[in-house]
């Protein structure tokens, strides 16, 4: 794998508000999303999410809809009211676990929004804005080629490493499953129910971390990687989880 330029690192740091963190270990769950866990999720809400972002979080960009989760990135209410997004364009959603979870597989059925500078998000975090080292084991959609996932990991903040994969189909078109497993010794990586990647030597990613779900708006310090998001209104669909 190869080190993920300074990109990752800026992006672990901004992803998490530092506010409303549990920090007890969650049992495995089945969530269809069939109506809204509030003992089991937050909506990051009123947040700079800070570089590479150039969205906010708002709660009001996550709904529950006809058993999904949409996660919604525009220019709404910034466009208008840039005071409600910290002075920044755009507002976006992420929806995270109040709890920690740890060895074990990670599972969304989802399909990632599409657009230039746009990136839809599946991980396990903890690191600095809750007081601990980055622990982080993700998989990552960019909008201008849905056609590729990027997987990632970085262990006590050091090394940043990712993987990019041909997926063979459009993610942002349809729904399909994305996984990782964390077992000890080794990390996975799944589509479809298929092993796309794994690792098994070198410094890896045990700590026990926050389940995100997110979809966010590259800043213009990173649009060389991920495109320039114009603000069309997008949106990442996600049908279940599950630990």
């Amino acid at each position: 794998m190869n080190s993920y330029k300074p990109t990752l690192r800026y992006l672990v740091l901004a992803l998490l508000p530092v506010s409303g963190l549990a920090h007890a270990t969650g049992a495995s769950f089945v969530d269809g999303f069939a109506s809204e866990d509030t003992s089991r999720w937050i909506r990051s809400t009123n947040a700079f999410s800070g570089e590479p972002l150039s969205n906010v979080w708002r709660a009001d960009h996550v709904a529950f809809v006809s058993g999904e989760v949409e996660l919604r990135l525009n220019a709404s209410p910034c466009a208008w009211a840039p005071e409600q997004c910290s002075g920044h364009a755009y507002a976006s959603g992420q929806l995270r676990s109040h709890e920690t979870y740890g060895m074990g597989r990670y599972t969304a059925v989802l399909q990632a929004a599409a657009g230039q500078g746009v990136v839809t998000d599946f991980m396990k975090y903890t690191g600095a804005v809750v007081g601990t080292p980055t622990d982080l084991v993700g998989m990552h959609i960019q909008g201008q080629d849905p056609t590729r996932l990027q997987v990632s990991y970085v262990q006590a903040g050091v090394g940043a490493q990712y993987q990019t994969i041909s997926l063979g189909f459009d993610a942002s078109a349809g729904l399909h499953t994305y996984a990782f497993d964390t077992s000890a010794g080794a990390l996975r990586w799944y589509v479809d129910n298929s092993e796309v990647f794994s690792v098994a030597s070198g410094s890896l990613p045990m700590a026990d971390g926050y389940i995100v779900s997110d979809v966010w708006a590259a800043s213009p310090s990173v649009a060389p990687l991920f495109g320039t998001y114009a603000g069309t209104p997008t949106r990442a669909y996600f049908d279940s989880i599950a630990f």
